[in-house]
């Protein structure tokens, strides 16, 4: 579908936030945007006309434009004038403002820049993507499909093409992948820190959330990851995996870096990590005296994800090469063996949700069942789509509507927790990586394990919401855990499995987290939570 660019100039009037309305909502329902994110974007619109309206009345003009870039649709709305930025409520200093640092690039999120006296607010959009369970069985019937040439074609053929053909192809995939992870991780780091230390980017109640998100997301890996350790690893010291206090005290002191060139030189994403962590911090300390380099890192954020968006539409035919080679060369029950991992995965991952469940309705006294039955259709839809955009309408307005959590509060605890609240995510990468530690018996140890941990957790947090930026997540864990790279043929096969849980799960487990948040915050209402009805 081609995107037509519009143009138009309007008055701060009534007349023209109805005007622009319109437009909003007649573009998103071209894309086929869902119909909740076409609502909601559309109040959004509006809210924000209405309050330039109020501080401009019509004296002031502005200009409405829709556009796309590289097949990426946005609508901005501009004007000229003093920095004025329509996002920030009024109560920033309990949450902070729209335009956050760690949501910048979700879509649908309104952002706010100034430059040279113009005033530009962009909200970028997403197109209906086709289904990727229908992508990934397109790519696992074509390997299939192919698979079978093997009976009419030589060997030497066969291993022509693999070794000249599907290895080169393969590597060259992982080469783009590993060329974005150090400015991901970098970006991803240092921008978060910036926005969480940021006292006009996150008030108080905001700065607690998301350093709440952070710990429980920890506290899930840590307990996963030791789940996973006695399932996976043999840590008796008969050659498998065994524990070795030499090792994990290397890779420890490795952590520090000794010079600024070398971490991207070697890749070392311990040492970026943590090159990332002291920058944003001293951008913190500094405050407007370094703006100019906070924004650039903020916008280097915005562009790397963009470039992994665009990279991650290979991906089907990176899953159809993976499986490909698998099957000429007979190393099919590598990835058949994949099973342990991923039923591990969700069993973990429904106990801990099961057990997150029971605190919430024991602490909030509403029946488990009351608010599985609210959460549900988040749940589906996250699990059908494996898209937390496509689910981020329905776990607002259920937040709202029927959990009687605080519009404001969602508004801002939402679309952050979106980004930030990743703990399926990060269980999904810790049980990868320990199973894969055992499985090429890579030796560990208890800071090995540590590493793992922290590694897993805050990767998932930095990792792009895109299809595909998983790739870039299992490079970098892999590679600084000392796994093969070609663990990642294997778990990227099956990460649409992975992805589909983890989505609908990571829905739920925010919307539960954001109940309780908002019980400690006094911003739920109880009789809304408690109604079996719904209604208000």
């Amino acid at each position: 579908m081609r995107i037509r660019q519009i143009k138009k100039d309007y008055k701060f009037v009534p007349e023209s936030v109805d005007a622009v309305s319109e437009e909003v909502q007649r573009f998103l329902t071209l894309l086929k945007a869902q119909k909740k994110n076409i609502i909601e974007t559309r109040l959004s619109v509006e809210v924000i006309l209405l309050d330039l309206m109020e501080k401009y009345g019509g004296e002031k003009g502005f200009t409405y434009s829709e556009n796309n870039f590289l097949g990426k649709p946005y609508i901005t709305i501009t004007f000229e004038g003093e920095a004025f930025n329509p996002l920030e409520k009024d109560d920033e200093e309990e949450f902070g403002n729209w335009s956050s640092a760690l949501i910048q690039n979700s879509d649908y999120t309104p952002v706010y820049s100034y430059d040279k006296g113009v005033n530009t607010i962009r909200i970028s959009l997403s197109k209906k993507e086709v289904n990727p369970i229908i992508k990934l069985f397109v790519a696992i019937v074509a390997a299939v499909v192919f698979s079978l040439l093997r009976a009419v074609i030589p060997q030497e053929t066969i291993e022509f093409i693999r070794v000249n053909l599907l290895d080169s192809l393969y590597n060259a995939f992982l080469g783009l992948m590993a060329t974005i992870e150090i400015p991901l991780v970098f970006f991803s780091v240092s921008c978060g820190i910036i926005g969480i230390g940021d006292s006009t980017v996150f008030g108080k109640i905001g700065r607690k959330m998301v350093l709440r998100f952070i710990f429980v997301i920890l506290f899930f890996t840590t307990i996963s990851g030791m789940i996973f350790s006695m399932l996976f690893l043999d840590l008796t010291g008969d050659g498998k995996a065994g524990i070795s206090l030499k090792v994990g005290i290397d890779m420890l002191l490795d952590i520090i870096p000794r010079n600024l060139v070398e971490p991207i030189i070697q890749g070392n994403t311990m040492q970026i990590v943590l090159m990332a962590v002291v920058i944003g911090v001293a951008l913190v300390v500094l405050g407007s005296k370094a703006k100019t380099l906070s924004n650039i890192i903020s916008e280097g954020n915005r562009v790397i994800v963009y470039i992994t968006g665009v990279i991650s539409k290979l991906l089907p035919f990176f899953i159809f090469i993976v499986i490909l080679d698998m099957m000429w060369s007979g190393n099919i029950r590598n990835l058949i063996n994949m099973w342990k991992p991923v039923d591990a995965f969700i069993v973990v991952v429904i106990i801990l949700f099961i057990l997150m469940l029971i605190t919430v309705s024991s602490k909030e006294k509403v029946s488990a069942k009351l608010l599985m039955k609210k959460m549900l259709q988040t749940f589906l839809i996250g699990f059908g789509t494996a898209s937390s955009v496509a689910a981020n309408g329905e776990c607002s307005d259920s937040l709202h509507r029927t959990m009687g959590v605080n519009k404001r509060f969602v508004e801002f605890g939402q679309p952050v927790g979106g980004v930030v609240f990743m703990p399926s995510t990060s269980i999904n990468f810790i049980v990868c990586a320990i199973y894969m530690a055992a499985y090429y018996k890579v030796e560990v140890s208890v800071l090995w394990f540590i590493i793992a941990i922290i590694l897993c957790t805050f990767v998932a947090i930095a990792t792009p919401p895109v299809p595909g930026g998983a790739i870039a997540a299992y490079t970098i864990i892999f590679t600084q855990l000392g796994i093969p790279s070609d663990a990642v043929a294997i778990v990227v096969a099956l990460d649409i499995i992975f992805d589909f849980v983890a989505t609908a799960f990571d829905g739920a487990f925010l919307q539960l987290e954001l109940i309780r948040q908002a019980d400690e915050n006094k911003m739920i209402n109880y009789d809304v939570l408690r109604n079996d009805g719904g209604k208000r």
